[in-house]
């Protein structure tokens, strides 16, 4: 349930998330993360929030923060197809293997095959990164 003040309306968390936005796009991401995060105390149901919120995290080499925000979307919507990319790359970058493929798979199940793509050339280079540092390992 969200809680507004007198002065806050749903004007004031357009323009806050418009300008949390172009802070993203222009790699200001903590800045960015700091509004989203403000936006989420204000209407802390908002799935795009903490989507954005998640973004970030993997934005700032965070991944075990953007999976705990990703998994939060998917618990209130299990059809958020971008939860499902963000927390499958947080899955990648922590060499979580088999957990990002169960998100990849359900990423096809919605029928978003262009995400569910692109996390497989993704999944491929992890592999590939993953072959290489054994090969390295083992020549060591």
């Amino acid at each position: 349930m969200s809680v507004f003040s007198a002065s806050w309306n749903e004007h004031s968390a357009y323009l806050a998330g418009e300008r949390a936005y172009l802070l993203h796009t222009e790699g200001r991401f903590r800045e960015s993360l700091a509004l989203f995060e403000g936006l989420l105390e204000v209407d802390s149901d908002n799935l795009y929030y903490r989507d954005a919120v998640s973004a970030l995290h993997l934005s700032l080499g965070n991944p075990e923060e953007a999976i705990r925000y990703a998994s939060s979307v998917i618990a209130s919507e299990s059809t958020y197809t971008n939860a499902f990319v963000r927390r499958c790359e947080g899955f990648l970058q922590l060499g979580m293997i088999e957990d990002a493929i169960r998100d990849l798979e359900r990423m096809e199940e919605l029928q978003a095959y262009g995400a569910a793509q692109r996390m497989k050339l993704r999944l491929r280079a992890v592999r590939a990164k993953q072959m290489e540092r054994t090969s390295r390992d083992i020549e060591k």
